[in-house]
């Protein structure tokens, strides 16, 4: 028996016992809706009955889209419904441009009533997760070892938690009750499903066992660049305070000394460009080469970013000649334009990732082509065109969304009591107490986050983690429109929504990261494993 053909009977072993988990569920949910809401009224007892009513309904969903995305997983490819998400077309723009324009879906505000359902399926997926810790690490050792990850170098279990998640609130869903019933339903369900998940993941690995599934190497996962042994890692402030610590520090090594000679001492401003080079040569090519080796070890990195910051390893070499200062700190220009180069390619459209590329490529090719001066400013120049290559894209998008913002702009000038008119929680009275939580009746003051337009930010929407851009914001600040980076769609949403988020850390501002910080990281680490907290 093939390791593929036992992951396939494992799933559809799984698949049948789904039926079970979340009829468990339910059961728990109903019990404490009857219990709790009897004092509500008719409100209280409707949640009930209809739950209890059209639990089949629920079940046959949420089984349906547990196998969609399971499939989906197995293949590699989206699940069904995202990919119809994605590609309806209601009229977008045709024509001949670099550019496609973005499918022109039926705009719809989404209020902070819609962002309560997506907070509380993070929590759910948060909770299973916490519980199940270690059943899901070991059920992870058994599905590697039956798709030849010996290394378990990926999480290749199909039933993650988030699966379960997604398929339980796609069968909520259907229950005609209102979004907060069908967010507090989610909500009271978290803890069932998660102890349901962790016996359900336990009896899977027992049953791989007794099957003959030897599982592979476990690995140690953890999540975050910041964490290490309970602490966080040290991150040396400058390139300095790392450049000290290697074992022949660069300022004081014997070669120094050697090569720069008595004048060189005693008079620091009289030495020759020749003279400096010499000096900084061995000890800059030993940093350089170990930054750029933890850098390429960066799995964050696409190929592709990856292949041209490589190719200016020689140059930044050519720059440190001239200029030591690129070994002091993170900010120098060639760092900030390796960040910002790669923070480019990797938040691209589909639709503009081969223009950037070859913009990308072109910009390098210039800076790697002169083989002998390589001053600073060279790169502050290239830093100039990179932003103004992203401006001009930024533009194009603005322009080709002049309906969605003129759409927008009639709703945030409209009358109270539209459609699209933004709903508070505190003001949801036709929805029992009991099911609105605590906090939510309150809501702390929360600062927006601060994004202008052409920013990014990364937020949890619709059960999913979307990279999105912010393209215009009414001028009362209430309505903002973004896009979605992978899929171009439009996604406009009110301030109390986007507040909520960012309160609830699901939402965030997306920047370019330090690629050299993480990389001094990386070599500290490799020359003193003992971990540092601050």
């Amino acid at each position: 028996m093939t390791h593929r053909t036992s992951l396939l009977e494992f799933v559809e072993d799984e698949l049948l016992r789904a039926p079970l988990t979340f009829d468990q569920v339910i059961d728990a949910v109903h019990e404490h809706w009857r219990q709790t809401l009897s004092v509500q009224g008719r409100q209280g007892n409707d949640a009930a009955h209809v739950l209890q009513l059209r639990r089949a309904e629920l079940v046959d969903v949420a089984v349906q889209s547990l196998q969609a995305q399971v499939q989906a997983e197995l293949s590699q490819q989206p699940p069904a419904g995202a990919r119809s998400r994605v590609g309806a077309d209601a009229g977008g723009r045709t024509g001949a441009t670099a550019t496609p324009a973005a499918p022109r879906l039926e705009l719809s505000l989404i209020d902070e009533d819609a962002v309560a359902a997506d907070i509380e399926i993070s929590r759910a997926v948060e909770a299973i997760k916490a519980q199940a810790e270690f059943e899901l690490r070991e059920l992870q050792s058994f599905t590697s070892a039956m798709v030849g990850d010996v290394n378990v170098a990926r999480d290749t279990n199909p039933f993650r938690p988030e699966a379960y998640v997604r398929a339980l609130w796609e069968g909520v869903r259907t229950l005609p009750l209102s979004l907060a019933i069908q967010s507090a339903f989610l909500r009271d369900a978290a803890d069932k499903l998660a102890r349901t998940l962790r016996q359900g993941y336990a009896a899977a690995c027992s049953r791989l066992e007794e099957q003959g599934v030897e599982p592979a190497a476990h690995r140690t996962i953890v999540y975050g660049s910041t964490s290490w042994a309970g602490g966080s890692i040290f991150s040396p402030d400058t390139l300095g305070e790392l450049r000290d610590s290697l074992a022949v520090p660069l300022d004081g090594s014997p070669a120094a000394e050697a090569t720069g000679g008595a004048g060189t001492a005693g008079q620091p401003g009289a030495a020759s460009p020749a003279g400096t080079a010499r000096r900084v040569d061995r000890p800059a090519i030993e940093l350089l080469s170990r930054l750029f080796d933890a850098i390429q070890s960066d799995a964050e990195l696409t190929p592709q970013s990856l292949a041209l910051l490589l190719r200016l390893q020689p140059t930044a070499l050519r720059v440190t000649m001239r200029d030591p200062a690129l070994l002091d700190s993170y900010d120098h220009p060639v760092w900030r334009f390796m960040d910002q180069l790669t923070f480019m390619i990797e938040t691209a459209s589909p639709a503009l990732t081969e223009r950037c590329l070859r913009f990308a490529r072109e910009l390098v090719n210039h800076l790697v082509a002169d083989a002998t001066e390589q001053p600073a400013e060279r790169f502050e120049w290239a830093l100039e065109r990179l932003s103004a290559f992203e401006r001009h894209a930024f533009e194009r998008k603005v322009h080709a969304a002049d309906a969605e913002i003129a759409q927008l702009l009639a709703d945030d000038s409209a009358a109270p009591g539209t459609t699209l008119e933004a709903l508070d929680i505190g003001t949801l009275d036709t929805v029992p107490s009991k099911l609105l939580p605590a906090e939510n009746l309150a809501l702390p003051p929360v600062r927006p986050l601060a994004l202008r337009p052409g920013d990014r930010v990364r937020a949890y929407l619709h059960g999913d983690w979307r990279s999105l851009q912010l393209l215009w914001v009414s001028a009362s600040g209430q309505s903002w429109l973004l896009q979605d980076t992978a899929s171009g769609e439009y996604r406009a949403l009110r301030l109390r929504a986007i507040e909520r988020l960012a309160a609830e850390r699901l939402a965030m501002p997306l920047r370019p990261r330090s690629l050299v910080r993480g990389a001094a990281e990386r070599v500290l680490r490799s020359i003193d494993p003992a971990p540092r907290t601050r």
